[in-house]
């Protein structure tokens, strides 16, 4: 009962030693294929030779074994045909139970044959033995297991038998055969154990090959002279490598050299990092995080070295950019301070624009009731003019309010009736100012624009020449055609102006005290100059200010 017990954990250690696996019995099938006719046709010279000893014993032994070996060869077919008819471990022992059987029938002219043989043939048996038994070791080394018991079935018999024959060779032989014997057990047993420390091997390079290739890290591996022997895939995607194969590369012909030095240290110095921008051979430019370090051999002789490179460009975009925004935030935070403090002195100065017209309609009105009907005209007039200020004034406010939430749709306008009817808008205000209004303006000319823009356009710039200009002197509107383009110029006489490169800029303004303004206008006309395509221009020289618009047409 002990020795069943020993001898099923022999057995079951066998077994755990190599796991029966498809790749093993496929081998077993395929080198079986290839063995086996060669085989039949070694067994039947076999029996030629000894047929002239052995007679008709030899030539059944020869038909059995043939038959059986055919039948091997089929089975073979079978597998190679239809693998999947039975499982792993059944067409595992269908192959050990015929190697077994096969073996057991070779061994029959070591035990059995030899004995009726004179010493030259009972040599050519075992030179026979010793070459099939060979030829098993590598048909059957997949399966080391296999392999020892075929070629023991084999040669412990035929060991015994030549150490019962009395010849004159009854000692060495069984020696030497003992020895071959016990070879072709250790060739098998190193075969198997060198195969075992290969798949390991290769485990562990398909590992590192799948660490290598599928890590989300650019990785690459160089020699002593800074040769690239490998890089993965990720690093030829993250700088975009589509169309250049990187490896074989020389690393001095990058044209970023910061990690030239870095991973010439790793080579002396041991493992190196290195944190900054790198620009790729495509040009494209990144952040990175580079870390290198040696491969060795088992001498410790450095091999070359391995580079570990991240991509950390969107991380330094987004602290950058939440730099970028915190600083834009502080600015904001100024500007709109700034903004307040204008917004202060503009809610200034609109009281002060709205109360002088205010202050001119209250004053004559308080005239007319002490007047006339004679005398009311001159009243009626100022009146007039301080309304038509106000609703010049309440016109530009709109169109500031409005005109980014408002879309001025262009039409097609007679430029000409246009400006004259604007023209007679202001002449109240203008005989309220003591000033005279000449025109020039050609006829029938037509213009592509919004009629609200370019009236805020004409307006501000007829207000501010009656506002700026000498008392008791000349305005002058003057509208023409010169080739495809139009020309429009208010000419009016007064203080030179100090700065016409500002006279535009949004609160910029050069009348303080009565004729303080807002400072808007001008601004206002600029904008709508800028989205019309409007050239715009001032000229001051001599006392006298020229503002000068040209429409494309």
């Amino acid at each position: 009962m002990k020795l069943k017990n020993k001898l099923y954990q022999i057995l079951s250690k066998l077994k755990h030693m190599q796991p029966i696996d498809n790749s093993i019995v496929s081998t077993l099938y395929t080198l079986s294929e290839k063995s086996l006719l060669p085989a039949i046709i070694f067994v039947i010279l076999i029996t030629i030779f000894l047929y002239s000893e052995l007679s008709y014993s030899i030539v059944l032994w020869c038909s059995v074994l043939v038959a059986f070996l055919l039948f091997r060869l089929y089975c073979a077919y079978l597998f190679k045909r239809s693998p999947q008819t039975y499982s792993v471990e059944t067409w595992h022992k269908k192959f050990m139970i015929s190697a077994f059987l096969t073996a057991l029938m070779v061994s029959m002219l070591g035990f059995l044959f030899i004995y009726y043989l004179n010493d030259y043939y009972q040599l050519f048996i075992v030179a026979s033995l010793l070459g099939l038994t060979a030829g098993a070791t590598t048909s059957l080394s997949s399966d080391f297991r296999i392999a020892i018991m075929y070629i023991s079935i084999i040669m412990l018999p035929l060991i015994v038998s030549m150490a019962m024959l009395k010849t004159s060779l009854a000692f060495i032989l069984p020696v030497l055969i003992t020895l071959f014997f016990l070879s072709q057990i250790l060739m098998i047993f190193n075969s198997y154990t060198q195969e075992k420390e290969i798949k390991e091997l290769k485990v562990q390079q398909n590992l590192l090959h799948n660490l290598f290739s599928e890590v989300p890290l650019g990785m690459f591996s160089y020699d002593k002279n800074l040769n690239i022997l490998d890089a993965n895939k990720h690093l030829n995607k993250m700088f975009e490598h589509k169309n250049k194969n990187i490896v074989g590369m020389n690393l001095h012909s990058l044209h970023d050299t910061k990690f030239i030095d870095i991973l010439n240290h790793v080579l002396i110095q041991g493992p190196q990092s290195y944190t900054g921008p790198y620009v790729a051979i495509n040009g494209n430019q990144f952040w990175v995080e580079a870390t290198g370090f040696p491969f060795r051999e088992n001498n410790d002789n450095i091999l070359g070295g391995i580079g570990i490179i991240e991509d950390k460009t969107k991380e330094y975009m987004n602290r950058k950019e939440l730099k970028s925004l915190h600083i834009t935030l502080q600015n904001q935070i100024e500007h709109n301070q700034f903004l307040l403090q204008e917004n202060k002195q503009f809610i200034a100065d609109m009281v002060h624009q709205i109360r002088t017209p205010l202050t001119v309609i209250m004053t004559n009105t308080s005239l007319i009731e002490m007047k006339t009907n004679e005398q009311v005209s001159s009243y009626i007039t100022q009146i007039n003019s301080a309304i038509n200020m106000l609703s010049n004034s309440y016109e530009d406010l709109s169109y500031i309010i409005s005109n980014d939430t408002i879309k001025y749709k262009p039409t097609e306008i007679d430029f000409t009736d246009f400006l004259n009817e604007r023209i007679d808008f202001f002449e109240v205000i203008a005989q309220a100012n003591e000033k005279i209004i000449s025109t020039n303006i050609a006829s029938d000319i037509k213009v592509h624009m919004n009629d609200t823009e370019l009236e805020r356009l004409i307006d501000n710039n007829l207000s501010n020449a009656i506002k700026h200009s000498s008392d008791k002197s000349e305005i002058e509107i003057v509208l023409k055609k010169i080739n495809l383009d139009i020309v429009l110029q208010f000419i009016s006489r007064g203080e030179n102006i100090r700065d016409v490169t500002k006279l535009f800029d949004k609160n910029y303004t050069e009348s303080y005290g009565a004729k303080r303004s807002l400072g808007l206008g001008l601004n206002m006309v600029k904008m709508i100059c800028e989205k019309n395509s409007i050239d715009y221009s001032a000229h001051s020289e001599k006392g006298i200010n020229t503002f000068t618009y040209i429409f494309k047409v």
